[in-house]
C-alpha cells in the first residue's frame, strides 16, 4: 500500500530545495505532481465533460505570497505542460479567487500554491475541480498512486502543452461579487488586516468598489509575514482590535490569513467575533430574507464540521433549517452540500463557502455578506449578534511527539481513557461520535480530540452548557491524559 501524499487540505509541508524523500515539499516534487496530475487528468478525459474546452486540457495555477511558492509553480507548470496540459497562470491571487476563476476560465482543473495560515517555512498545493471545490480523498488517492507508482503519461516533444498568464482576474472576482451584492458603502469605516498575504490587493479593490472608507493594516505583500503570523487567531489579532477599541470611526475590522481562504471579523469595540456565532447569524438572515419572497419556500440546508458549537442547532433548526455534520475541512464541507443540496456551509477556522458562487471557501464574497446585512438592517455586526447566543468554547493545539496518523489503535486508547475520566468525574458520556477524531457528548456538554490534518498537532475542543471555567477544566483533564498515553 503506498502512502498517500494528501492531507485533509492538499500537500503541507516544509519546503527544502532538495531531498531523496517526501517528508519535505521540493521542487522536484512539485515537478513529478504536475505529471501525476496530467496523467490523472488525461486518463479521465472521455469521462468528463470537459467545461467548454475545446484545446485540450486546461490547467489554471494561482500562488500565494510565501518565497518558496514560485520554484512549486515553476516545476508544477514543468510537470502539467509535459504531460500535454496547457497552463494558465494567475500569479499572486487569493484561494477563493482561483476557485472562482475555473468556470470562467474554462478549466478541467486548478491548482493553488499554497500553505494557507500555515507559518513561512511551509509551502503547499491544494487542486480544484471546475466547480471551484477541492479534489476529493478518491481523486487525490488516485493522483497519489500515480505520483508514487511514477507510471506517467508519454508524450512526444510536440505534445508539449502551452503556459499562458492571465491579467486582472481579481477584478473579474471582484465584478462576480459586485454583481449579485449591491451595496451603498459610503457610511461604513472599516479596517483591514490582510496579514501581508495575497488579499492586500483584492480586499481593498472590494471595498473601494461599495464606496467604503477604509484603512490597511499588514497591506503589504510578503511572505516573511513581517506584521503577524498568517492564522488570523486572537494571538495575532492584538493589533487590529487594539486599533478598533481606541478608534471612534471604524464599524468593523476584518483580517485575513495568507491565502484568504479564512476571514475573521471583529465589531467596532474590537471584540473577535466567533465564526460560528456569524455563521449562525448569515445563515438566519438569509432565510429570513428569501422567506419572506413570495413562493420562495424551500428546504434550507447548512453543512458544518463535528467540531463548530451546538449553538448553531439552537439557532437554526427553530426557523426550519437543517444542520448537517461532517467531518473537519472545507472539502468535506463542500462535499456534503453539494450532496445534500446546501445553501451555506462554514467551520469555525473562519472559512464560509456559498454554492450560489462556487464551492470554495469564498472570504471576498463573505465580506461583501456580512456589509449587505449590516446595510440592509442599518445596524452595527455588533448589535446583529445579539440574537445569537455564545456558548463556553475552549480550544488547545499540543504538538504530536511523533507525527503519525491516528490509527484504530490509537483512537481506542483515547477512548479507553477518556470512559475512565467521565466515569471518574461522574459525567455520563451520551453519544461517542468517531467521524473525525473522536468526540464525547456528555451530560454537561461535549469535548472533541482530534489530529490535525494539515500540521502535527493534536487539537482538543469542547464546549460546556454551564460556563467557561467547567469547559476549560474538561480539557485540561484531557490534556493531561493525552500526555500519559505519549501523544503529546
Amino acid at each position: 500500500m503506498t502512502k498517500n501524499i494528501f492531507g485533509t487540505s492538499g500537500i503541507r509541508k516544509v519546503f527544502l530545495n532538495y531531498s531523496e524523500s517526501d517528508l519535505m515539499f521540493t521542487p522536484h516534487m512539485a515537478l513529478d505532481v504536475g505529471l501525476a496530475l496530467g496523467t490523472y487528468l488525461n486518463m479521465h478525459r472521455k469521462e468528463r465533460n470537459n467545461n467548454g474546452s475545446k484545446n485540450g486540457i486546461n490547467v489554471v495555477i494561482g500562488r500565494d505570497i510565501r518565497i518558496s511558492a514560485q520554484p512549486i509553480e515553476y516545476s508544477l507548470i514543468s510537470g502539467l505542460i509535459s504531460a500535454g496540459c496547457n497552463v494558465k497562470t494567475l500569479g499572486i491571487v487569493t484561494t477563493p479567487t482561483l476557485a472562482m476563476s475555473l468556470n470562467i476560465l474554462h478549466a478541467d482543473a486548478g491548482c493553488m500554491i499554497t500553505a494557507s495560515h500555515n507559518t513561512p517555512e511551509y509551502i503547499g498545493l491544494k487542486f480544484w475541480k471546475p466547480s471551484g471545490m477541492g479534489y476529493t480523498p478518491k481523486q487525490e488517492e488516485e493522483i497519489s498512486r500515480i505520483y508514487d507508482e511514477k507510471k506517467f503519461i508519454k508524450t512526444e516533444w510536440n505534445q508539449i502543452g502551452k503556459v499562458t498568464h492571465v491579467n486582472d482576474i481579481n477584478d473579474s472576482h471582484i465584478n462576480s461579487v459586485t454583481e449579485v451584492i449591491q451595496i451603498n458603502g459610503e457610511k461604513y469605516n472599516v479596517i483591514v488586516d490582510p496579514g501581508n498575504g495575497s488579499s492586500c490587493d483584492i480586499v481593498p479593490k472590494l471595498l473601494s468598489s461599495y464606496g467604503i472608507n477604509f484603512t490597511t493594516l499588514n497591506a503589504n505583500m510578503s511572505g516573511l509575514f513581517p506584521g503577524r503570523l498568517s492564522e488570523p487567531s486572537k494571538e495575532n489579532l492584538i493589533q487590529i482590535s487594539r486599533f478598533l477599541k481606541i478608534s471612534r470611526e471604524e464599524d468593523i475590522g476584518i483580517a485575513l490569513d495568507g491565502d484568504a481562504d479564512r476571514v475573521i471579523f471583529l465589531d467596532e469595540k474590537g471584540e473577535i467575533i466567533d465564526p460560528i456565532r456569524l455563521l449562525a447569524l448569515m445563515a438566519k438572515y438569509h432565510i429570513e430574507k428569501n422567506n419572506s419572497i413570495k413562493n420562495n419556500q424551500r428546504a434550507w440546508k447548512l453543512v458544518t464540521p463535528i467540531n463548530s458549537s451546538s449553538l448553531i442547532e439552537d439557532v437554526l433548526e427553530p426557523i426550519g433549517c437543517e444542520v448537517i455534520r461532517c467531518e473537519v475541512g472545507d472539502i468535506k464541507v463542500a462535499i456534503e452540500l453539494r450532496k445534500r443540496g446546501g445553501f451555506l456551509g462554514g467551520e469555525n477556522s473562519g472559512t464560509y463557502i456559498w454554492p450560489e458562487m462556487h464551492y470554495g471557501p469564498d472570504s471576498i464574497y463573505t465580506i461583501a455578506k456580512v456589509l449587505q446585512m449590516m446595510s440592509d438592517s442599518d445596524k452595527s455586526l455588533r448589535t446583529l449578534l445579539q440574537d445569537i447566543p455564545q456558548y463556553p468554547f475552549y480550544r488547545s493545539n499540543f504538538r504530536l511527539k511523533n507525527d503519525i496518523p491516528f490509527t484504530s489503535k490509537i483512537t481506542s486508547k483515547i477512548i479507553k481513557t477518556m470512559k475512565e475520566t467521565f466515569d471518574y468525574l461522574d459525567l455520563e458520556i451520551k453519544n461517542i461520535n468517531q467521524m473525525d477524531g473522536c468526540r464525547f457528548d456528555h451530560d454537561e456538554g461535549w469535548i472533541l480530540i482530534r489530529r490535525s490534518g494539515t500540521s502535527p498537532y493534536l487539537r482538543i475542543s469542547g464546549e460546556s452548557n454551564k460556563n467557561m471555567e467547567k469547559s476549560i477544566e474538561i480539557n485540561k483533564i484531557a490534556e493531561k491524559k493525552m500526555k500519559q498515553l505519549g501523544l503529546i
